[in-house]
């Protein structure tokens, strides 16, 4: 069976990774150990939760008022984003707000919210970075790699042992249930090529998608635009 997906041009087949092969997500830019969507002409692979990932995600706790779109590349000028979540940059599918600045990896999009890991006694906690509260998270250094812990970032902490770790040092997890497009099953980017769509009288997930995205470019644009005029008059700058 060969599936579609909107970032791709070609139908893309199952593949099961086998020893020895060294395969890229073109979603997330991670190493495929297990199953992919493949396309072999274009050499464009996607891991199963990267294929399958929610168009969109309504109330994530990164922004809970507006909706994270899944864009197949970065609009900025760079060619690429920094994640709000671990501080890495990417080049490819990302979750974004225009309105919020905020862009996530596909796999920090779908953190667990709790995890435990063999080096605390405790169960570990997903922080969203530190905001004025009491529940601060002070370490400056992660528990586990011992390298800098930007709090600005997102984090797993038990607060009361002051005891706070890197996302990607706690766990590998991926969990993409974690927040539905609504009630029912989410809108995906991979689908059958023999499946039919169902007309409904609401905006569609692709609709609401476009309208975002074209929101998205209409700001970039006119934040370029800006730039460009203040540096031909620095008076606005």
């Amino acid at each position: 069976m060969e599936y579609t997906h909107f970032s791709h041009h070609h139908n893309l087949k199952i593949h099961q990774v086998t020893q020895g092969q060294t395969i890229r997500c073109s979603g997330c830019e991670r190493l495929c150990h297990n199953t992919v969507y493949a396309c072999w002409q274009c050499n464009f692979f996607l891991h199963d939760h990267c294929a399958t990932a929610a168009r969109y995600i309504k109330k994530h706790p990164s922004d809970a008022q507006h909706p994270l779109v899944l864009i197949p590349k970065p609009t900025y000028c760079s060619g690429s984003f920094i994640c709000n979540a671990c501080g890495d940059t990417g080049s490819s599918f990302s979750y974004c707000c225009a309105l919020c600045e905020i862009d996530l990896h596909v796999h920090c999009a779908f953190l667990p919210l709790r995890v435990t890991h063999k080096s605390h006694q405790h169960e570990l906690k997903l922080y969203l970075g530190v905001v004025n509260r009491k529940d601060e998270i002070p370490d400056e250094f992660c528990k586990i790699c011992s390298k800098v812990l930007n709090t600005r970032h997102f984090c797993y902490s038990c607060v009361d042992c002051e005891f706070g770790v890197h996302t990607f040092c706690a766990t590998n997890e991926v969990k993409p249930e974690l927040y539905m497009v609504d009630d029912s099953v989410p809108d995906t980017g991979a689908t059958s090529s023999n499946s039919q769509a169902t007309a409904v009288n609401e905006p569609t997930a692709e609709e609401v998608i476009v309208e975002l995205y074209n929101l998205q470019l209409q700001m970039q644009m006119a934040q370029g635009l800006a730039q460009m005029m203040a540096s031909f008059n620095p008076s606005l700058s």
